[in-house]
């Protein structure tokens, strides 16, 4: 089983690293293939998605001599010379971004800036928590550069494993909001929870690796945490732990009967993006407080 792997992967990244005493250069060796596992896809797949005034081929280069490549995709009446709003997109676990881009789609002027991690897809490089962090935040700068971009309205959407990576951009960038799909709380919840029979403590490694509730309090801008009843992976409660850390308004949703895997595939997923970008202008929604926000859970 998939989530099976994922976890077990974790927890055999934890013991070596903590077991040979050696953490981070072991560490970043392991993590493309135990935590990323990346997966490639082939030129023509990548430009088969490219259609005129809607989607565009993308590329961003880092200081490292890395190229990074993905799909920019426009509202639907985008017009050439105008400035629309954008939502980035930050893949899970194993996820080649490709497969959003001809699901991807919101009401009004949104439209959605899809990237490959290191490795992912034509990406170049190797993925670690490190690099991949950074590039986000290179990502997040090359497109409020952008002519065609208003830099004001822009939000970050994490799936999984991406979560943490759009909470990191979010506390490192001024975002109008970010969108958590499936998100965790901490990487050393889920494997003390998972595998508390590991020799050696999970936490002691990953307390301050992949841990998106140090950075959740420090975040205003307002957040979708959008969870998945069934889900074994990123479980409903961890995602509700890292909503009450959240430093701004929060929202939860709840997709009833749907597991970790393939949430884009269904429509519900997408309704509530769609209604949470709705509030973003919503004067009510504007005056709230972190404190006056309610916490709720919907669907």
């Amino acid at each position: 089983m998939r989530s099976s792997r994922i976890l077990w992967s974790a927890a055999v990244l934890a013991s070596a690293v903590l077991g040979g005493g050696c953490v981070t250069p072991l560490l970043e060796s392991l993590e493309e293939p135990l935590i990323f596992r990346p997966r490639v896809i082939d030129a023509r797949e990548a430009r088969a998605l490219i259609h005129p005034n809607q989607i565009e081929e993308v590329r961003v280069a880092t200081p490292d001599g890395v190229t990074l490549h993905g799909w920019l995709k426009r509202p639907d009446k985008w017009h050439p010379g105008e400035r629309h709003r954008l939502i980035i997109v930050y893949g899970g676990v194993g996820q080649e971004v490709s497969e959003v881009v001809p699901l991807a789609h919101a009401a009004g002027p949104w439209g959605w800036l899809m990237i490959n991690y290191r490795g992912f897809g034509l990406s170049g490089g190797s993925p670690s928590e490190r690099a991949v962090l950074g590039d986000a935040k290179r990502i997040y700068d090359w497109a409020a550069s952008r002519p065609d971009v208003d830099r004001a309205n822009i939000v970050v959407l994490g799936r999984s494993l991406g979560s943490y990576v759009a909470i990191a951009v979010a506390a490192g960038r001024k975002v109008r909001a970010a969108i958590l799909a499936t998100p965790f709380d901490s990487a050393a919840a889920l494997g003390e929870e998972h595998f508390h029979w590991l020799p050696l403590p999970f936490a002691r490694l990953m307390q301050s690796r992949y841990n998106p509730g140090l950075m959740a309090p420090q975040v205003s801008a307002p957040a979708l945490f959008v969870l998945a009843e069934k889900d074994d992976v990123t479980p409903v409660k961890n995602g509700l732990a890292l909503a009450k850390r959240w430093g701004g308004v929060a929202t939860t949703v709840l997709l009833p009967g749907l597991g970790h895997s393939g949430i884009e595939r269904h429509e519900a997923y997408w309704e509530s993006i769609d209604e949470f970008l709705s509030t973003l202008d919503d004067p009510a929604t504007l005056a709230m407080t972190p404190s006056a926000a309610a916490l709720s859970t919907d669907r």
